[in-house]
């Protein structure tokens, strides 16, 4: 298994589909204080998305 595989990320692609949708601009000037503020939303939470997949992995799975 390869345990440095990333298995998510969000990229500046994500950010401008999401800011085209939502109809708030940005610059390249802005990329850090974006990638910040996501880092700081994010947080712990994404433990909280690991445990989930797990938890929809073990009803997957037959008993």
């Amino acid at each position: 298994m390869d345990e440095k595989k990333i298995l998510y990320a969000i990229t500046v692609e994500d950010v401008l589909n999401i800011s085209k949708e939502i109809e708030i601009n940005f610059t390249e000037a802005d990329i850090e204080f974006i990638q910040d503020k996501i880092g700081d939303f994010m947080g712990s939470y994404w433990s909280d998305a690991v445990e989930y997949a797990l938890q929809e992995l073990k009803t997957k799975q037959p008993a």
